[in-house]
């Protein structure tokens, strides 16, 4: 990210560019959060498919 500016300091410390970097980091936080939430959910779906399928199983061998 380039600012106009020709002072290098404030390009580079100035309170613009820390607001733009907390905007971009707070936008990639939101990003990672979501797609742990999506992962999160394909393992949920995942074990409950699992579940149902041994669900007949463990029926069966407390019969046995």
């Amino acid at each position: 990210m380039r600012l106009a500016t020709l002072h290098l300091e404030t390009a580079r410390y100035g309170d613009v560019f820390r607001a733009a970097r907390l905007a971009r980091v707070r936008r990639q936080m939101v990003r990672h959060i979501e797609r742990t939430d999506r992962s999160a959910q394909k393992v949920e779906q995942a074990l409950a498919k699992l579940t149902e399928a041994n669900a007949p199983m463990d029926r069966l061998t407390r019969h046995q």
